[in-house]
């Protein structure tokens, strides 16, 4: 899938990573943060039907409503709140809490940071957008979502810019995964370290994936 990729590629490509494709109705089954070397990426559209207008209004901050029903586009304003609700609806069950007990802070840049109610752990997280689309990538190293039409360059660009947001140490060894994105969306999530198992929700499997299987 990645031959012909530049060598000015930015980001050293975890082509063997292990996916494993899950329904978005498993999303509540993740129960623990992402390992060392694993990858939890979301694929959902604004009208994700777990994040139902009653979740929106009862899981947001004050301030996140407030975002969502002020934004000058209704639907980017709604698309934010179904984004944020999703992320605190799988970071709960990381953290054995409820969806409105996620602490969910926005630093500059677009930063997210999300602890657990008693602020002992958190998850690296980030999330972004293209169109109707919303992707959420949580690991136990930095990340970062880059979108972009036609080029996946230009994906990887913005996710090793966004993914260096939160990384303290300036010589990160990033790695970049590719992300099966729906018509001309490319995508690609950058993270601070070798990745391994890439757990993804809302993907359909490829038909590779199952002919890869051995006969039973």
């Amino acid at each position: 899938m990645m031959q012909g990729v530049c060598t000015s590629f930015p980001l050293k490509l975890a082509n063997d990573a292990a996916w494993r494709y899950h329904d978005l109705a498993k999303s509540r089954a993740v129960d623990r943060p992402p390992a060392s070397g694993e990858l939890c990426v979301w694929l959902v559209t604004s009208e994700f039907r777990f994040a139902s207008a009653s979740n929106v209004g009862s899981w947001l901050s004050v301030a996140e409503r407030r975002r969502a029903r002020l934004h000058p586009h209704s639907a980017i304003g709604r698309r934010f709140g179904v984004a944020r609700a999703t992320l605190r609806l799988v970071v709960s069950q990381m953290f054995d809490c409820r969806p409105q007990e996620v602490q969910v802070e926005d630093g500059p840049d677009e930063r997210i940071i999300a602890t657990d109610p008693r602020g002992k752990r958190s998850v690296h997280v980030d999330v972004a957008y293209s169109g109707i689309w919303i992707v959420i990538a949580l690991g136990a190293a930095s990340v970062g979502v880059g979108l972009a039409v036609d080029a996946l360059a230009d994906a990887a660009r913005i996710a090793k810019t966004r993914a260096e947001r939160g990384e303290s140490g300036a010589d990160a060894s990033w790695h970049g995964v590719v992300l099966p994105m729906p018509g001309e969306i490319r995508g690609v999530v950058a993270v601070g370290g070798a990745v391994t198992d890439v757990q993804a929700f809302g993907w359909d499997k490829p038909a590779e994936a199952d002919a890869a299987k051995p006969a039973q």
